[in-house]
């Protein structure tokens, strides 16, 4: 498929800043806010470019929608491009964010995307849309980092339903998984992570000897993680991921 994307959505800010706290001005009027500082743009940015730099990525994308919403939209770009200008052998870009939900799905321009960073709400509809590519939602890991702390979690909810309908153990480990490779590589240990996603990558996307339904259908918790652990341990997995990548 060619897609190796990263996405950097700041997470505090935005549209969601406020969160319900927008005015019913009348029966017929509702307000709500979106807001943007500059250190939470800078730091967002930056944590893209540096990434970017430490992964030998040649290229950083802006996605804002900055030619109708100028005042917020327009001070993350202008931060972004005075940033960009630290990172002289990184290429910076930004596009909007509704061309971009197209791009992603155009096969002849997705696969010139490498790192990305948006503001909140659009962070949180383009990685969906990214996450569709690899199996949906429930396959894709987060990271909320902090100047401080870092917590790491599925990109999805906790599926309370699955509890209350007793199929817990059909749960697909999938997206905690990746987010597990993602606090490995955070905390020191890179080549574990990368291991990792490479075995989830094997096995989810390319073998697929056992599938997640999340019923009686699919395979259950145990099993797929025990399939992920038993590819992982093979000396041969990079040799094995590679030859999926040629063909």
């Amino acid at each position: 498929m060619g897609i190796d994307w990263m996405f950097f959505r700041e997470n505090t800010e935005g549209a969601y800043a406020l969160g319900p706290f927008g005015v019913q001005v009348n029966p017929d009027l509702a307000l709500d806010f979106t807001l943007a500082t500059k250190p939470g743009c800078e730091r967002i940015i930056r944590l893209a470019f540096e990434h970017a730099k430490k992964m030998k990525k040649e290229r950083v994308t802006a996605v804002t929608k900055a030619n109708v919403v100028k005042t917020t939209d327009g001070l993350f770009l202008k931060i972004f491009y005075g940033i960009a200008k630290e990172y002289p052998g990184i290429n910076a870009d930004d596009w909007f964010i509704d061309i971009m939900t197209a791009k992603l799905v155009d096969e002849k321009r997705r696969t010139q995307f490498q790192v990305l960073v948006l503001p909140n709400l659009y962070g949180d509809i383009l990685t969906d849309e990214a996450a569709e590519f690899q199996g949906g939602v429930g396959t894709a890991g987060s990271a909320n980092i902090g100047k401080r702390y870092a917590m790491f979690e599925a990109i999805h909810g906790s599926a309370p339903r699955m509890v209350t309908e007793g199929r817990t153990h059909y749960a697909d480990p999938s997206s905690v998984t990746r987010a597990g490779a993602m606090l490995l590589s955070h905390i020191g240990y890179p080549e574990l992570g990368e291991q990792l996603n490479m075995a989830m990558d094997i096995c989810g996307q390319y073998e697929k000897k056992l599938v997640m339904t999340g019923r009686s259908t699919g395979a259950t918790s145990r099993d797929y993680c025990d399939y992920v652990m038993e590819t992982m341990a093979d000396p041969n997995l990079k040799q094995r991921w590679e030859q999926y990548q040629t063909t």
